[in-house]
């Protein structure tokens, strides 16, 4: 199994492709911006686009997506608030572009579901971390040890939480009894900066206080 992450968009942001290197079959994560980029990844790459997985409705996060499930079909999977989050530009702050942006997603999920990719063997727990927004998830992989995790927390760092639906107290409240209690060697894939690790969040990150 392949983790590709493709820097997109004026602010930064990271897209995740897992791609299981046999039958080319795919999640990615996060498509944020560059569709036409992105479109071209997956077809140079010959990619089975299954399913697009959003870890919160910020406009940087979500700007490609309907142009990929055009393309390619893949169910788009977002967070039960993000009924309200992903089909309101003033909450996926789209407001502040040019194109306000205003869809569905095929599947709500909530905490602690399990998202199955039969075709790739692979599974997707569901962590919601409400606090930078109020449809925050996390997606976390016991087979990859790995935990994709939007802005939620970032290396050495933690999300904003001073727009539209966030709660600073929420957030680290969530990080501490959701991330930080994941095993400690699991990868944490950021949507913005370095690729961290729980075991060193734990011992570096300053918003972070365990025992």
């Amino acid at each position: 199994m392949k983790i590709k992450k493709i820097l997109v968009g004026p602010v930064q942001e990271l897209c995740y492709f897992i791609v299981d290197e046999d039958t080319k079959d795919a999640v990615m994560i996060d498509p944020g911006d560059e569709a036409e980029r992105l479109i071209s990844y997956i077809q140079k790459e010959e990619i089975n686009l299954r399913a697009i997985l959003i870890t919160h409705a910020h406009f940087d996060h979500i700007g490609a997506v309907e142009a990929i499930k055009e393309q390619t079909g893949a169910e788009i999977i977002a967070h039960r608030n993000g009924k309200k989050t992903l089909l309101d530009p003033n909450f996926n702050l789209s407001c502040m572009t040019q194109t306000p942006i205003s869809f569905e997603a095929d599947r709500y999920v909530d905490d602690k579901e399990m998202i199955n990719l039969e075709s790739m063997g692979l599974t997707f727990e569901v962590i919601f971390v409400p606090g930078h927004t109020m449809d925050g998830v996390a997606y976390y992989s016991k087979q990859l040890s790995a935990v994709f995790v939007g802005d939620i927390i970032f290396k050495n760092g933690v999300g904003r939480s001073d727009l539209p639906g966030g709660n600073a107290q929420q957030l680290i409240a969530g990080i501490q009894d959701k991330i930080c209690t994941l095993p400690t060697e699991t990868t944490i894939y950021p949507g913005h900066g370095f690729t961290t690790n729980v075991a060193d969040e734990i011992q570096n990150n300053p918003y972070i206080k365990i025992g």
